[in-house]
């Protein structure tokens, strides 16, 4: 059941122009062919853009690259995704929408959104294992939501704060200007948090797009083949909520139990083992990523308790929770 984690090319418009005379170099030996930026809807692994970064960084002497690639980013940047985010009528349901079809431009991570008292928790959660050369990416990754969270409401806006599960790379000044927040590091997650208020505001007729309706059926339907991935993407938004049930799934994709039923056990698939293999991917990204305590990341997970957690991650990864963390952080301390 291992997909492979893409991103479409555009997600990094502007590197080019940042990079300059050096990008074509760069990129050749970043392993990344200039022509492949050529096309937005160019599939790309995520990895590869991560170790491009990654070395376009040294190369320009540009610790803040990844913040400022962030700059070049719009709406239309994300191709089809942007249309139908046009479509909402506040911001927290341009997120709800970014969550059901974030994988028409990324199928490599997802966004989960957690209210605290008046504050909104926006929390960027990658699938897979990161390596440790993707502070970049992750770094454009934050600053492109707050733009794009911007360009939605037609107004500035000003995060309480910014964290990040890596360290610091570059100067306070760079991440003021360009998150225009106090930014944290060395915490639990990748995160803006915003004031609950902003999510409720409306979204300017200007912003939003004509024919929205047409726009959220091409987007089902460039989903429609790819049953696992709809499910797998399904699962991440409701992870949190405790046992996820075929019937909610089915719900949120227009389908009945029987006919979801149907539809995985033609790609030879179960829903019980799309489940389990999402809660693991999501625990290892935690796991490595991040200083998430191990109880409360059982919590977000959905498990009933700490020792459901620890099992079934000892069944699929021959270790507990702590002892696989402890084992990925003395392999990445560990020189080459």
């Amino acid at each position: 059941m291992a997909l492979r984690y893409v991103v479409r090319s555009a997600a990094i418009s502007g590197f080019q122009a940042e990079a300059g005379d050096l990008a074509t170099a760069i990129m050749r030996e970043a392993g990344i062919q200039p022509e492949q930026l050529e096309q937005a809807d160019q599939p790309m692994d995520v990895s590869h853009l991560q170790h491009l970064l990654a070395i376009a960084s040294l190369r320009l002497e540009r610790p803040d690259l990844g913040l400022s690639l962030a700059r070049h980013q719009d709406l239309d940047m994300l191709g089809l995704l942007g249309k139908v985010l046009r479509s909402a009528s506040t911001l927290q349901e341009a997120f709800t929408i970014a969550q059901r079809y974030m994988s028409l431009h990324s199928n490599a991570e997802h966004w989960q959104l957690q209210s605290y008292a008046d504050q909104i928790h926006i929390i960027r959660v990658e699938h897979g294992s990161p390596p440790p050369q993707a502070t970049q990416y992750h770094e454009m990754s934050l600053a492109v939501f707050h733009r794009l969270a911007q360009l939605i409401c037609g107004q500035p806006l000003r995060p309480l704060r910014a964290t990040f599960a890596h360290s610091q790379v570059g100067t306070a000044k760079h991440y003021t200007h360009y998150l225009n927040c106090d930014v944290l590091f060395d915490q639990e997650h990748d995160s803006l948090v915003y004031p609950q208020s902003v999510f409720h505001r409306p979204i300017p007729k200007a912003v939003q797009q004509a024919s929205n309706h047409d726009y959220q059926q091409s987007a089902s339907e460039q989903l429609q083949d790819n049953i696992e991935l709809q499910v797998r993407n399904t699962i991440s938004e409701l992870i949190g909520l405790g046992n996820v049930h075929i019937e909610q799934v089915a719900a949120l994709l227009n389908l009945s139990p029987r006919a979801l039923q149907r539809r995985l056990k033609a790609q030879s698939l179960e829903f019980r083992d799309l489940v389990q293999d999402v809660r693991i991917t999501l625990a290892r990204w935690h796991l490595q990523a991040s200083r998430c305590d191990i109880t409360n990341l059982s919590d977000m997970l959905g498990y009933s308790d700490l020792s459901s957690f620890s099992r079934a991650f000892r069944r699929r990864m021959g270790l507990s929770p702590a002892q696989w963390r402890q084992r990925v952080k003395s392999d990445t301390r560990r020189p080459a």
